[in-house]
Order: C-alpha cells, then sequence, then structure tokens
C-alpha cells in the first residue's frame, strides 16, 4: 500500500459515539474509522473480536471493529449454544481446560443473567457402554471438584424407572440408569451482540458489512489497514497503533494477505446440528448421546418448542463462506436420534431447519476431528498484529483479556497510552443484565413486561433475550400495535423485534434480523418465507429502502433458506415446497 503524495495523517482527537446503533448511522461509523488513529484495530466481528473490542475499550483504548459479514455470522452463531466446562475433555486429560471453562461458565451465569440459564442434562448409560455407570459417576465428581462445587447443583444418578418417567420417549431396552448434571445454555448470536453493544457503549467504533483486504505494518508508529465497504464497494484506509486478527476459520485466509505472510494456524472441523419438533422428540433435559456408529458424543437439546440434535464433527476443507449442512450429516444426526429416540420415526422430512460452523482449532497432527483440542494460541507477530486461533465459546471472555493485554504492550511501544492491565469484565454485566443481581430480578422484570405487552409468552421471550433492555422493545409495541402482534401464532416473536433490529442493533438485512437477531428462521416450520414480505416492510421503513433494495432483500433471503435447505434432494425440495 503506497503512501498518496498527498496524504495527510489523521486526527487522533476523540469524537462523540453517534445516537442509537442503526444501519442509518453506519455512513457516520465509516466517517469516524477514516478520521482517527486508533490505539487497536480488530478484524473479526464474531465472539472473540466482539469481546477484545469491549474488552479493550473498558480499558479506556480507542478501538475500531470491522466485520465483513453480520456480528456472528460465521461460527460465533452456529454453535451448540452451551456454556460448558467440557465434560468429554476429562477423556483427554485437559484438566487446566476444563477448570478454566467451569470457572468462565460460574462467571457468565453472573454477568449474563438472562442469556446463560443452567441446564439439566441427563447422560444415559446402557448396557455394553464404553462407559459404564461406575465411570459416568467417577467422571460427575471430577467434573464437581473441578468447578469448585459451584455447579447449579451437584451430580445425581437416576434409575431406570426415574428416567423412562423423566424422557418417555428415550429407549429403555438395555438401560442401566443415568446420571445428571447441570451446565448451561445460551444464545450466541446475541451474547456477541451484547458484547458489541458494550463495545460501541464504552466508545468503540463496530462496523458490519467492511472487509479487511490488506494490512501493513509500520508507517509512522501506525498500522494501517485497507479496508472495502461491502455495501458501496469504496475502500478506505483505518490507522491504529496495533492490530488484531479474531477472524475465526478465516484466519489462514486473512494473514496470508498481510504483507509479513504467516504460518498456517489452523485444522477446522465442521459441525452440523438440525431442529426437529419438540413433539416427535420430547427432551425436557438435554440428553447425552453415544452415535451408535462411531460413539462420538452428541446431544439432544430442548429448544423452545423444538428440539436439537447435534453435533457433527469432521475435517472441513472447503471455504468457510459456503458451510452447509450435507445430506450424509443429516443422516448420520437420524441415525443417533432414531437409536435414542426409536418410536419418535423421525425422517428426513421431520427436519425443519439446520445450521453449520466451522470449529477454527489450531492445527495438529490428529486423525480424529474431536480429538484436536479446543485450546487457544496468541501469537504478536513483528508487523504489530496479534492473531488469536482456536478456543471455545464458553472462554470467550478469557482469551479476550489475553490478546488485549498482549496488544497493550504494542500500543505502548507506539507512543500510545499507558498499560492499562486490570481488565473489568468480570465484573461488569453484560448490557442486558444490568440490575439482575438474581434471578428474583429477573422473574420481577418479566411480569413488567409481560403487563406491558399483554402476553406473558412474550414477555417472557423478551427478558430471555434482551435482559434489561425488554422494556424498550415492550414500549416500541406499544406505540404502534402492529408491531404487537406474534410473527408466528405458534411462536412468542413479535414484529416490535425486527424494528427494534434495525433500529437499536445494526441488523442491515432480513438475515440480520430473523436469523441472528431473532431465531424465525430456525423454529418457524417454513423459516420466515410466509411472513417476509411483512419483515421486508418493517425493517424497510426503519432503514429506508426504495423498492429496489426490498426486492434485492427479499431474494437473498430466499436464497439463505435454499442453501440451509440444499442438503435435500430436488425432489424433496419440491414435495416439501408443494405440502
Amino acid at each position: 500500500m503506497a503512501e498518496s503524495a498527498g496524504y495527510t495523517a489523521p486526527t487522533t482527537a476523540p469524537t462523540a459515539a453517534p445516537r442509537g446503533y442503526s444501519g442509518r448511522q453506519r455512513a457516520e461509523l465509516i466517517e469516524r474509522l477514516e478520521r482517527r488513529v486508533f490505539d487497536l484495530v480488530i478484524i473479526g466481528g464474531g465472539i472473540n473480536g466482539a469481546a477484545i473490542a469491549r474488552d479493550a475499550a473498558l480499558r479506556g483504548y480507542s478501538v475500531a471493529l470491522i466485520e465483513m459479514q453480520d456480528f456472528a455470522e460465521g461460527t460465533s452463531s452456529r454453535s451448540s449454544r452451551l456454556i460448558h466446562g467440557g465434560l468429554r475433555y476429562l477423556e483427554h486429560a485437559e484438566f487446566a481446560l476444563v477448570f478454566e471453562s467451569l470457572s468462565e461458565r460460574t462467571l457468565l451465569a453472573r454477568i449474563a443473567r438472562h442469556l446463560v440459564r443452567p441446564l439439566h442434562f441427563v447422560f444415559p448409560v446402557y448396557s455394553g457402554a464404553r462407559r459404564g455407570l461406575f465411570t459416568a459417576s467417577v467422571g460427575m465428581w471430577l467434573y464437581d471438584v473441578l468447578a469448585m462445587f459451584r455447579n447449579h447443583r451437584r451430580h445425581s444418578r437416576m434409575s431406570p424407572d426415574d428416567l423412562a418417567r423423566h424422557v418417555p420417549k428415550l429407549r429403555q431396552h438395555g438401560l442401566k440408569g443415568a446420571v445428571a448434571y447441570y451446565d448451561y445454555q445460551t444464545d450466541d448470536a446475541r451474547l456477541v451482540l451484547e458484547n458489541v453493544i458494550s463495545a460501541v457503549e464504552a466508545g468503540a467504533v463496530c462496523c458490519p458489512r467492511l472487509r479487511a483486504e490488506a494490512y501493513e505494518g509500520e508507517w509512522k508508529g501506525q498500522k494501517r489497514l485497507l479496508v472495502r465497504d461491502l455495501l458501496t464497494d469504496r475502500t478506505f484506509t483505518v490507522h491504529a497503533r496495533a492490530g488484531i486478527c479474531a477472524a475465526g476459520p478465516w484466519t489462514d485466509d486473512l494473514v496470508s494477505r498481510t504483507k509479513s505472510g504467516g504460518r498456517h494456524w489452523l485444522r477446522p472441523t465442521k459441525g452440523v446440528h438440525m431442529v426437529v419438533p419438540g413433539d416427535r422428540v420430547s427432551v425436557p433435559s438435554a440428553i447425552v448421546m453415544q452415535h451408535p456408529n462411531d460413539s462420538r458424543v452428541l446431544f439432544a437439546l430442548p429448544y423452545h418448542e423444538r428440539t436439537v440434535i447435534g453435533t457433527t464433527d469432521t475435517f472441513f476443507e472447503g471455504s468457510p463462506s459456503d458451510v452447509h449442512a450435507t445430506s450424509e450429516d443429516i443422516d448420520y444426526l437420524l441415525a443417533a436420534a432414531g437409536h435414542y429416540f426409536p418410536d419418535a420415526k423421525l425422517t428426513r422430512d421431520d427436519v425443519i431447519s439446520t445450521w453449520a460452523g466451522i470449529r477454527p482449532l489450531v492445527a495438529e497432527d490428529k486423525s480424529n476431528p474431536g480429538a484436536v483440542s479446543r485450546e487457544h494460541r496468541i501469537l504478536a507477530r513483528n508487523d504489530g498484529m496479534v492473531v488469536i486461533a482456536g478456543g471455545k465459546l464458553t472462554t470467550y471472555r478469557r482469551m479476550a483479556a489475553e490478546c488485549v493485554d498482549t496488544a497493550i504492550e504494542i500500543i505502548a511501544d507506539a507512543d500510545g497510552p499507558r498499560r492499562v492491565t486490570d481488565t473489568p469484565t468480570g465484573k461488569l454485566p453484560l448490557p442486558g443484565a444490568e440490575g439482575l443481581d438474581s434471578d428474583a430480578d429477573l422473574e420481577a422484570l418479566t411480569e413488567r413486561v409481560s403487563a406491558q405487552i399483554g402476553d406473558h409468552e412474550v414477555g417472557e421471550h423478551l427478558v430471555l433475550t434482551y435482559g434489561a433492555r425488554a422494556m424498550r422493545v415492550a414500549r416500541l409495541a406499544e406505540r404502534d400495535g402492529s408491531l404487537r402482534e406474534r410473527i408466528a401464532d405458534d411462536l412468542p416473536f413479535v414484529w416490535a423485534q425486527i424494528a427494534y433490529a434495525a433500529r437499536d442493533e445494526m441488523a442491515l438485512t432480513l438475515a440480520d434480523a430473523l436469523v441472528r437477531r431473532t431465531h424465525v428462521f430456525y423454529r418457524d416450520r417454513d423459516q420466515g418465507l410466509g411472513v417476509l414480505a411483512r419483515a421486508a416492510d418493517v425493517m424497510g421503513r426503519e432503514l429506508g429502502w426504495d423498492a429496489a433494495e426490498r426486492e434485492r432483500q427479499l431474494t437473498d433471503y430466499r436464497a439463505e433458506v435454499e442453501a440451509n435447505r440444499g442438503w435435500r434432494s430436488a425432489s424433496e425440495r419440491a414435495a416439501r415446497a408443494a405440502g
């Protein structure tokens, strides 16, 4: 990136954050990116990038974050949506990782009370299983010990009769009993968004649909990042004292395009989940399953009125931008579901939706995808870029703190502010959890929001989605009665959520709103296609879409649904569309 003859260095003076956080302010955000020298520029708006931005901004550093898609559009919205210690990691003797994960799990349950909720797990044991009841119980005792007995509740044993009453549809033949324990469930996309919103409130400039084109090291003590606005195709330069690559499965691609090049970081694996009707596979608790073909551990997870079966774990060599469930993936998951819930008689026609994500695991010489470590690595390069790879959702906050600790040394060497080594992210609640110091607070807020919107099921849904911000959505619905209506009769989503996503959560597309700000895409039986025109009307009003943009949005969303169903044969897709 050659310096232009007429180049003038941008000012380092701070500027006020824009009011709101809407796509209508996006041009202002880009202007701020262009005219400042930041202490830190972060590439990647998944959980790592969002948490790094929050951590650094709360320490007082000036921060820019760019994301080439929507926030959390990649791996960070396609996990098993669990905050857990990693019980299966005990088999690989990764005790330090389990201990760290359990510690973070306890902390996240406090600072994100509305999003990180306890979930009861049942591990049924059958005759002939590789892990018997005694082995499973020993593992649970170790799990309790590593958690320092701070689990939501300690593990327990269940007899076959107990289990038959608790999960009537579970296979009974050969059942010896079960062990039960607690981990936590979350909404991964919203966990990312809460970190982004917190970072923005602390002064960070976070903007989606911007792609890093090239990174250059030193220029008068600064690093320069060439950025392309994917909505206008215009390029501009962001200046910073240090950079962090938090690009997840795109890490190798991004690092290879830097001036310094770099090592091969990743050994990615693919994980696929499928969503099926909850009345067909009814699971009041998460069920730990071992696949009948290869004994790999996977789950049947309660997902509101649905059930999620997942996940697969296979090495992946394609583009992270084009990852979907395959026919083989679905057949693998159906085989596990059929083994544990034989009376459900699930078929491919019962699959409502799927999601597939790439785990950006650190490269190791392992032949078994499940054996690749979930540990993370952080490296400070000579060109002033810090690279993070690997890790897991549960430990995101600690990984972010390590990244910032590494970057502040580079910032200080570039005549930046003094080193601020203490992170406040373990003490400060995420925005939605502010004022929610107990479950009693959460229940009281649910009653207030339910009364405001006139529907307890919707009120509870809003509180467990937005936490302390739920009343904002309810008031939006109160001001416009049409926004109070449910998007689908059998789901608790309301139209106010779509308007709010565009107005205050930087949703720029129908997919942003229907896939990640809400889960209409995953939970609605036709994945939102039946309400798509009205969704375009609501978002279009907020974002000023003309007729051409509205039509493009409709086309893009339909294409996303079609890609999600790509694992089906052409005849299956035609029959499903007709029926």
